[in-house]
């Protein structure tokens, strides 16, 4: 007796299930440290980095106050009369002329009333009042003054200094400034390394453990749009922490936010967990060592199934399980027995199956078949109306009617005997015996076939001197034939239908036929299944088979087929051939 057997089977559970805990509590353990530990590193570093990008924002602006201070001491002396000359051209080239981008981008010299004596960025603001004139109080020190800029297009947000002084003999107030809206953030953005950058107007400057203040208007923020957010970037948001860790830079009434992606630290701490599950599986699978060793009888039936379903799946229905008769009737047997069954039933439905379509496919065939027959024989029964009657009137004209008529009968009884005869030989469309057709010859024969009703209209419209196509005369005679009495029908006899005959593509090696009828047009319900076997829109009247059947020829002629509505109301049906190779 072997040493499993002496185990019970609950046992061999159970110790299973412990080593399965273990491995499972130990990875986790692991897991949780590691995550703790790295992730606090990334947040230090990440502050690190946001100190770092907030230092380098702080020494831009302190550059940028120097930089203005400059100027304004230059404005204020002797090379400020540039600035104030006689001619407004001349004070506007003087305040333009030095200006720079990312520099100096505000430079204005106000009038004692804060009338607009020149002005670099807004030449058009000439002699205006500057809205901001009372804003501008003696300044102390190098603070910052962020000043909602009038501009051509609105204003814009910008750092300014200014200083009162004599330029040109007259007593003024020089403003310098540099802007802060988005193209400038997105610069500044880009050169100190944030994520997202956003200058945003504050109330209450008493701040936060954090260091925020209430927005108390828009901000205007850069960066990527997952990382602003869609509704616009609100520093106060909590939402916000989960994707960017905030640093603000104060400029007094508003706050430059300096924002760094999260999503490094998301996807470490993704990275430690996807390993920690591959480590777990591992364990888990070197654990579960032990018990395959016990369920190896078990397992190896197990494999044969999973084999056999495969081959089940793949079309193999003739697979079988061999049953080992050592192990008894256990479930496991009765698991085979019931996939052997099951195989056996699906071969046998298969067989059912396969003898079904064959009965389908014949059907079909002899639908078509009948379809196509039934077509000639309207103008066959017209076409003896025809002589009967002009027999019983005694036409002077009898002969040529009779002639006529029998000449449209022969051409019918003939189309019958091809098809008919093709049909019996392979019960497939006859073989192809391609000619050069002239397709207006065909379209003609149609139209005096089944558009002869006295309250219909023809109207045709053929491109001159059109080259023939290489088709089967028999076959296309069906398309035309089909599309001809589908418009016919459509109208109930009334309307107008036009034909169109053109070349078309680039090059004009495609000959084209449009038929349009006045009709309802199709419903939309069958448009997407128009040339579908067995999809009708005259309901008991029509078999569902021609226009499928003229798909296929159309198609087999290397041409397209397609239905859309015409132009004037009712359908249209287009049908584009290669045309012949001309010599």
């Amino acid at each position: 007796m072997s040493w499993r057997a002496l185990i019970p089977q609950s046992l061999r559970f159970r110790l299973l299930a412990a080593l399965l805990v273990a491995v499972a509590l130990a990875v986790s353990a692991e897991t949780v440290s590691h995550m703790a530990e790295v992730s606090n590193r990334l947040e230090r570093d990440l502050q690190a980095h946001g100190d770092r990008v907030s230092d380098a924002l702080r020494t831009e602006l302190e550059q940028t106050l120097d930089t203005l201070d400059f100027e304004l001491e230059a404005a204020t002396g002797p090379l400020g009369r540039s600035l104030l000359g006689a001619r407004v051209e001349a004070r506007f080239l003087g305040t333009k002329a030095r200006l720079q981008e990312g520099v100096i981008e505000v430079l204005k010299v106000l009038g004692p009333d804060g009338a607009i004596l020149s002005s670099g960025h807004w030449p058009a603001s000439f002699g205006a009042l500057d809205p901001n004139f009372e804003s501008y109080e003696p300044q102390k020190g190098q603070s910052l003054h962020v000043i909602d800029e009038p501009t051509p297009e609105g204003s814009s947000p910008a750092i300014e200094r200014w200083a009162t002084g004599r330029v040109a003999g007259r007593e003024t107030l020089v403003v310098a400034g540099r802007f802060l809206d988005a193209p400038q953030l997105e610069r500044m953005r880009g050169r100190t390394g944030a994520d997202v950058l956003a200058l945003c107007r504050v109330s209450e400057p008493a701040a936060s453990e954090q260091g925020r203040s209430t927005a108390a208007g828009r901000c205007i923020a850069v960066g990527a749009a997952d990382l602003v957010g869609t509704q616009g970037f609100d520093p106060d948001d909590p939402a916000l922490d989960d994707r960017l860790h905030l640093v603000a830079v104060d400029l007094g009434t508003h706050h430059l936010w300096v924002g760094l992606d999260r999503s490094t630290i998301v996807k470490v701490r993704t990275g430690i967990l996807r390993r920690a599950v591959f480590v777990g599986l591992a364990s888990i699978a070197f654990a579960m060592l032990l018990g395959t060793l016990i369920a190896t009888r078990l397992t190896r039936p197990i494999e044969q199934l999973a084999q056999g379903a495969a081959k089940l799946a793949s079309g193999d229905l003739r697979v079988r399980i061999p049953v080992d008769e050592r192990r008894g009737n256990s479930e496991v047997d009765r698991l085979v027995d019931a996939f052997n069954s099951m195989a056996a039933d699906l071969e046998r439905g298969q067989a059912r199956l396969l003898q079904a379509e064959r009965v389908a496919a014949w059907q079909e065939i002899a639908r078509g078949l009948a379809h196509e027959l039934k077509n000639p024989l309207t103008p066959i029964l017209g076409a003896m109306d025809v002589v009967r009657k002009a027999r019983k009137l005694d036409r002077p004209d009898f002969d040529a009617i009779l002639e006529e008529q029998a000449t449209a009968v022969v051409e019918e009884v003939m189309r019958l005997k091809e098809l008919s005869d093709a049909f019996a030989r392979f019960a497939r469309l006859p073989d192809k015996k391609v000619e050069p057709i002239r397709v207006a010859e065909l379209v003609d024969h149609a139209v005096a076939l089944y558009a002869h009703n006295e309250g219909l209209a023809v109207e045709r419209v053929y491109e001159e001197a059109l080259p023939p196509v290489e088709a089967d005369r028999t076959q296309l005679g069906i398309v035309v034939t089909n599309l001809v009495k589908n418009a016919v029908e459509a109208m109930e006899g009334r309307g107008t239908l036009r034909i169109y005959l053109r070349r078309t593509g680039d090059p004009a090696c495609w000959l084209e036929l449009a038929i349009d009828d006045t009709g309802p047009g199709i419903a939309p319900e069958v448009r997407e299944r128009l040339f579908t076997p067995y999809v009708t829109t005259k309901g008991s009247r029509g078999t569902g088979l021609g226009l499928a059947l003229a798909h296929r020829i159309v198609h087999d002629h290397d041409g397209a087929i397609e239905a859309g509505d015409a132009p004037g109301g009712g359908a249209r049906f287009t049908v584009r051939l290669p045309l012949a190779a001309t010599t």
